[in-house]
């Protein structure tokens, strides 16, 4: 998906939006950063924003859902995920710190390298601003199948405030892209109550920011741009979705369009949410919508698994057992292995 500049745009008329990246534009994008910077009475970086708390005066905070005490059982950092409405109630937009997710996947997935925990941050991080659309009050699973280094992506959010990941390596080439068409994205929501949805695309070319902007706009009919971001070497990460609403007038497109580019030369760890809900809405004034604490954490436990074992016919569980001896499964979220006994199972002594 990409927004056409328009016409009366000063910028290059090449230039889209989408994805995480931006064509370059005539104007140098320091330039216009710092023009933007001053416009919103930012000034110059410093440092980390101060600015604590929901980044809302009077907004409350609040709680993450239940806890789970399955696998990655260690208090875990949580991700912010702020959304808001524009002052001039023209763009919808969320935005998110990915660092805690960082921090979380790096524990829960050891044998990981530093590039394939980015890419699937970023998936996470790009589930869970679709998410918020929603308002949480679903559980949402994306699957991303690809030719890339990662074979296989896989988010799964749930309404309490729990989200979990995985990233099979793919066999061949060490280099290239970790997500690369061809391939598969394939979306299911599941509410408290009817069958899920299940929406399935094509990968189209671009990472996985580009595959969501596809997915909302061939399957929900939004146009809306989707930017994550990583650094492998730091962990700095975070996420942005804004959605220009129908009336939204050609002005105040253009200037969404420079916001998002002059975006790009903004140092990863002073784009906090706060930041961006302000450089989106071009100063104070945004208006709070919701507030939510994501923990990253498995939801695995020996008592799921038995119940899930059995839902087997006796027959599959013998044939599981014909050795004689405990079956061992791990769990691919977060790699922690449960023992299973026969008669845990069946229950008969035997």
């Amino acid at each position: 998906m990409a927004w056409a500049r328009p016409a009366s745009s000063d910028l290059s008329p090449s230039s889209q939006v989408s994805g995480t990246r931006f064509p370059c534009p005539k104007t140098s994008w320091r330039a216009r950063a710092t023009r933007a910077r001053l416009s919103v009475g930012m000034g110059a970086p410093k440092g980390r924003s101060s600015q604590g708390g929901n980044g809302f005066p009077g907004y409350p905070k609040l709680q993450p859902g239940t806890r789970y005490t399955g696998g990655m059982t260690e208090s875990q950092p949580t991700t912010r995920v702020i959304r808001a409405l524009s002052a001039d109630n023209h763009i919808r937009l969320a935005a998110l710190d990915a660092r805690p997710l960082w921090d979380s996947v790096r524990r829960g997935h050891p044998q990981l390298e530093a590039g394939a925990c980015a890419c699937l941050v970023e998936l996470l991080a790009s589930t869970l601003l679709l998410q918020s659309r929603s308002m949480f009050v679903e559980r949402l699973q994306v699957l991303v199948r690809s030719a890339g280094r990662a074979q296989a992506v896989v988010a799964d959010s749930w309404p309490d405030g729990m989200v979990r990941g995985m990233l099979d390596l793919a066999e061949g080439p060490l280099d290239g892209r970790w997500v690369e068409a061809p391939g598969l994205l394939q979306v299911m929501r599941s509410g408290a109550r009817g069958e899920p949805y299940v929406g399935k695309l094509p990968l189209v070319e671009g990472g996985i920011p580009a595959q969501i902007e596809a997915y909302l706009q061939h399957s929900e009919q939004i146009q809306a741009s989707l930017s994550v971001w990583c650094d492998p070497a730091t962990g700095e990460g975070g996420g942005l979705m804004v959605e220009p609403l129908p009336a939204c007038p050609t002005e105040r497109m253009r200037r969404l369009v420079e916001a998002l580019e002059g975006l790009e030369v903004v140092p990863n760890w002073e784009r906090d949410p706060e930041f961006l809900i302000r450089w989106v809405n071009q100063g104070e004034g945004a208006t709070p919508l919701s507030f939510h604490e994501i923990e990253y954490r498995c939801r695995c436990s020996k008592a799921a698994l038995l119940e899930a074992l059995g839902r087997f016919s006796r027959e599959k569980v013998e044939e599981i057992f014909a050795e004689g001896s405990p079956a061992e499964v791990r769990c691919d979220y977060c790699g922690e292995v449960f023992e299973i006994h026969r008669q845990e199972v069946l229950g008969d002594g035997h």
